[in-house]
C-alpha cells in the first residue's frame, strides 16, 4: 500500500481504504504475511452493453439553442429568479414543523392568500390540498372514484385527455348551443382558458354547466389552467366560487398549478373541494403522503408571500404586451386567427405535418392544433403558437421564419 500511495500521489490512508472495501465486496482476498491477491472464484466479465445514446435524435437536442412556443412551455426560468432563489435558499433555514401529507399549512395558507388577491377566491386553507400539479391533481381525483364516463372538451387540451387514458371518455362540445352529454360521472373543462385560443368560457355557458351536473349528480372538475390570463383581462369567476355565490348544488372540484407560471421543474399545484368528495380526497392524499417535498412547500410559501409570483405574472403581462406589437408589426400571416392569448395558424394536414417537421429542424417548437380534437370530422389542422412565451426579439425572428415556410409551402 506504501508504494501505490507514492505511485498515485496519494496518502496511504486512501489506499488502505479503497483496498478494505474491494476485500468487503470480494474482489480482493488477503491472508496474514501473504500479498493482497485478486480472487480466483470472481465470475467471468460479461460483455459490457454498449449503453445507447442517452441524448434522443430529435431537433430539441440537437440544437443548443430553441425556441418553444408551444402553449405550457416556455417562459422564462424562474429558477434563474432572484426572488425565487432568496425563497429556496431561505426555506433551508426554515422548520416545516411536522409533515403534513396535505401540504404544509404555511404553504396552504400562502396559497389561499394568493387565490384571494388574485382570483378573488374565498378559499378556507383547510380546504387545500397540495399536489405535483394539475395531473396528479386529476389523478389523486380519479382514484378517489368516479363513476361512469369523463366528458371532456372537445376541442380541448390534450394533455388532460392524456392524464386519463386509462377511463371512459366522451366528448363535451364546448359551442354554446352544443347539448351536454348525458349519464356521466363528472366532466374536465377550463374554462378560464378555451382551446385553441385562450378564451374564457362565457358566464351563461358557465351557469348552464353548473346546472347541468347538478341535475345529473355529476362532478364538474375545473382546471384553473392559464388563470395568468388575467395579463390582459378581468378573470371571469370560478366555477368553484359560481357555485357558492349561486347556491348550486353542483359538485364543483378546482384543480390549479404553478406549473404554467413557474416550470414544470417545479411541479407544484393543489386541489379545492368541499363536501364528501373532499373528505375522500384528503383521505387518499393523507395515505399517499406528501406530493412533493416539504422544504419545496416552504419555498413555495415564501416566495408566494413575497410577492415574487405577482412580480412574475407582471413581467409575463409587459411579455404579451410586446408580443402583440411583434405580430402587428410583422403583418399578415395567412391562416391566422388571433383572439386570445395564443396564435392559431389554419392550413391543410399537410401543410401542419410539413410546417410542424420544418420548424423542428429549424428548432422552433410549436403545437398541432389537430391535438385538440377528439376526432371526427370537426378536426381542424394547424399550428397553435403561445407567443408570450418569449422576448419580442426572438419571436419576431420566429414568426418571420413562419411566415417564410407558410408562404414556400402554399405557393
Amino acid at each position: 500500500s506504501r508504494r501505490l500511495a507514492k505511485h498515485l500521489g496519494i496518502s496511504r490512508g486512501s489506499v488502505e481504504t479503497a483496498y478494505a472495501q474491494l476485500v468487503v465486496e470480494g474482489f480482493l482476498i488477503t491472508a496474514e504475511r501473504s500479498a493482497t491477491r485478486i480472487n480466483p472464484d470472481l465470475p467471468a466479465a460479461s460483455t459490457p452493453v454498449r449503453p445507447k445514446n442517452r441524448i434522443p435524435d430529435s431537433p430539441r437536442r440537437r440544437l443548443r439553442n430553441y425556441v418553444d412556443l408551444r402553449p405550457g412551455f416556455g417562459g422564462d426560468d424562474p429558477l434563474r429568479e432572484p426572488a425565487f432563489r432568496r425563497a429556496w435558499r431561505g426555506s433551508l433555514d426554515l422548520d416545516p414543523g411536522p409533515i403534513d401529507p396535505l401540504g404544509q399549512p404555511r404553504a396552504r395558507w400562502a396559497i389561499a392568500d394568493y387565490l384571494r388577491l388574485t382570483r378573488g377566491m374565498a378559499v378556507d386553507p383547510d380546504e387545500i390540498i397540495l399536489t405535483s400539479g394539475s395531473r396528479d391533481g386529476l389523478r389523486l381525483l380519479l382514484s378517489v372514484g368516479v363513476s361512469g364516463s369523463i366528458a371532456v372538451e372537445n376541442p380541448g387540451f390534450p394533455g388532460l385527455r392524456q392524464a386519463m387514458s386509462d377511463q371512459h371518455l366522451v366528448p363535451l362540445d364546448m359551442g354554446e348551443s352544443s347539448p351536454a352529454p348525458a349519464d356521466v360521472g363528472a366532466a374536465v373543462v377550463t374554462p378560464n382558458h378555451q382551446f385553441p385560443h385562450g378564451t374564457p368560457m362565457p358566464v351563461d355557458q358557465r351557469a348552464r354547466l353548473l346546472d347541468w351536473a347538478a341535475r345529473g349528480d355529476a362532478i364538474l372538475i375545473e382546471d384553473d389552467y392559464d388563470s395568468e390570463a388575467r395579463f390582459t383581462r378581468t378573470v371571469l369567476p370560478t366555477l368553484f366560487d359560481l357555485a357558492s355565490s349561486t347556491g348550486s348544488s353542483a359538485q364543483v372540484v378546482h384543480i390549479g398549478t404553478f406549473s404554467t407560471l413557474l416550470t414544470s421543474a417545479v411541479s407544484t399545484g393543489y386541489v379545492i373541494a368541499r363536501g364528501p368528495i373532499s373528505e375522500r380526497l384528503m383521505s387518499m392524499r393523507s395515505a399517499l403522503g406528501p406530493a412533493f417535498s416539504p422544504i419545496l412547500q416552504m419555498a413555495i410559501a415564501s416566495y408566494l408571500g413575497s410577492g415574487g409570483l405577482r412580480r412574475r405574472i407582471s413581467r409575463g403581462r409587459r411579455r404579451l404586451r410586446a408580443a402583440e406589437e411583434v405580430v402587428s408589426e410583422i403583418g399578415p400571416i395567412p391562416g391566422l386567427a388571433h383572439d386570445g392569448r395564443t396564435l392559431v395558424i389554419e392550413t391543410s394536414e399537410a401543410q401542419a405535418a410539413s410546417l410542424l417537421r420544418d420548424l423542428a429542424d429549424q428548432g422552433i417548437l410549436v403545437a398541432s392544433l389537430a391535438r385538440g380534437w377528439t376526432g371526427g370530422d370537426e378536426v381542424r389542422h394547424g399550428l397553435v403558437i403561445a407567443h408570450s412565451n418569449v422576448e419580442a426579439p426572438v419571436l419576431r425572428e420566429a414568426l418571420a421564419e413562419v411566415k417564410t415556410l407558410l408562404s414556400r409551402i402554399q405557393s
